[in-house]
C-alpha cells in the first residue's frame, strides 16, 4: 500500500510540473511572439481607402498592410479612464444589410455610432497599468460579411497561477456602423451607447448606463445594472423584453403603439403618457401589472426589475438624426415626469 501511495504521489508532482513547466513556456512564448498591440486572433481589414473591399490576395495580417484602410474615428474620451500605458487597434470590415454585430466581454466603455456607409469601422483602446501586462486581454475579432463579433480572449493560465490575481486591464470599444444592422452586446463592465439602428438591440450583462438613440422593431435588455433610456421605431412583434434590471427604464416609442404590458416581480412604478393605455385593474397589485396600449399586440414583458418603467411618446422629425423631440400631453406634466426621472436617477 506505501509503495503504491508513493509512485500515486510520483505521478501527481510529475503532472504538476509538466503543467507548471507548460504554462510557463506559453507565457514565455506569448511575451516573446505578442509584444504589440494585436492578437493572432484579429481579422485583418477588407475595405481600403477607396472604400471597396481589398481582392482576397491582397489580405493580410500584418499592420503595415492597414495604413491605408478606411477610419475615421476620433477617439476623444480616454482622459481619467485609461491606465498610464496604452495601445490602439484600428480595422475596417464590409457588412452586408442585416449584419449582426455582437461586442462581448469588454471591461470599458462601448460607443457605437452609425452612418451611411456598406462597411463597419472600429477603433479599440487598450491600457493597463504596465507595459508587460498589456499581453493579457487581448482582443479577438471575428468577421465575415454577415457577422462581426467583437471580444477579450480569456487567457490561459497555469496550474500555479489559476488561483493568482491578474493584472488590471481596461478595454474602450468606439464603432462606426452602417445603420441596418443588429446589435447584441454581452458582458460589458461600461456605459453602453448605441445610435440610430434600422434593426433590433439585445443588450444583456452590462454594468452601467445604456442608451439607444433608435432600434427598429423590439429591444431585450437584461441583467442591466443602470438606467436605460432607448427610442423604439416600427415597435413590431419582436416585442420588448425588460428582464433583471435594476435602475429606470425610459421606452420612448415613434410612431402608433399597439401592445400589451405584463409587468412580475416588479418593484417599481409603471408611468406612461402613451394614448389609448388602458389598466387591468384586477392583475395590478405589489409587483404585478398589465395593461393594453391601443389594439393590443406585441408584449412588453418586465420581469425581476427593480426601478421604474416609463412608456414615453417620442417623435423625430429627421430619422437621420440621432436627436428626438419628446411630446407630453401638456408642459405640466412634462414637467411632473422630469422631476420623476431625477428624482429616481
Amino acid at each position: 500500500m506505501r509503495s503504491k501511495s508513493i509512485v500515486t504521489l510520483i505521478a501527481i508532482i510529475g503532472l504538476g510540473v509538466t503543467l507548471g513547466v507548460g504554462g510557463c513556456r506559453h507565457r514565455s512564448d506569448e511575451a516573446r511572439a505578442q509584444e504589440g498591440v494585436e492578437s493572432a486572433n484579429v481579422a485583418p481589414s477588407d475595405v481600403k481607402a477607396d472604400a471597396k473591399a481589398a481582392k482576397p490576395e491582397e489580405k493580410t495580417g500584418s499592420s503595415d498592410s492597414n495604413k491605408s484602410e478606411t477610419n475615421s474615428i476620433v477617439d476623444k474620451n480616454g482622459e481619467g479612464i485609461d491606465f498610464a500605458e496604452r495601445e490602439e487597434l484600428r480595422r475596417s470590415y464590409t457588412l452586408k444589410p442585416g449584419a449582426e454585430v455582437i461586442v462581448s466581454g469588454i471591461n470599458g466603455r462601448v460607443d457605437i455610432e452609425t452612418a451611411d456607409t456598406d462597411h463597419a469601422e472600429l477603433l479599440i483602446v487598450r491600457s493597463a497599468r504596465k507595459r508587460e501586462d498589456l499581453r493579457f486581454r487581448k482582443i479577438n475579432i471575428e468577421h465575415d460579411p454577415v457577422e462581426l463579433r467583437i471580444r477579450v480572449e480569456e487567457d490561459r493560465r497555469s496550474i500555479f497561477s489559476a488561483f493568482g490575481s491578474r493584472p488590471d486591464g481596461r478595454q474602450r470599444v468606439m464603432l462606426k456602423l452602417p445603420r441596418k444592422v443588429q446589435i447584441e452586446t454581452d458582458g460589458v463592465s461600461g456605459e453602453v451607447a448605441i445610435g440610430e439602428i434600422d434593426g433590433p438591440v439585445n443588450v444583456r450583462g452590462v454594468r452601467g448606463k445604456v442608451s439607444v438613440a433608435q432600434a427598429t422593431g423590439g429591444a431585450s435588455f437584461r441583467g442591466i445594472n443602470g438606467n436605460i433610456d432607448a427610442t423604439i421605431a416600427g415597435f413590431s412583434g419582436d416585442g420588448i423584453d425588460l428582464s433583471g434590471l435594476n435602475g429606470n427604464t425610459t421606452l420612448r416609442f415613434i410612431g402608433e403603439v399597439n401592445a400589451d404590458v405584463q409587468a412580475r416581480g416588479h418593484n417599481g412604478k409603471v408611468e406612461s403618457d402613451l394614448p389609448n393605455l388602458k389598466e387591468s385593474k384586477d392583475e395590478n397589485r405589489y409587483g404585478r401589472y398589465e395593461a393594453r396600449i391601443g389594439a393590443g399586440g406585441p408584449q412588453i414583458e418586465i420581469r425581476g426589475v427593480n426601478g421604474n418603467v416609463y412608456l414615453m411618446k417620442s417623435e423625430s422629425p429627421d430619422t437621420g438624426s440621432a436627436k428626438t423631440v419628446v411630446t407630453k400631453t401638456s408642459a405640466k406634466k412634462e414637467a411632473v415626469t422630469e422631476s420623476r426621472l431625477k428624482e429616481y436617477r
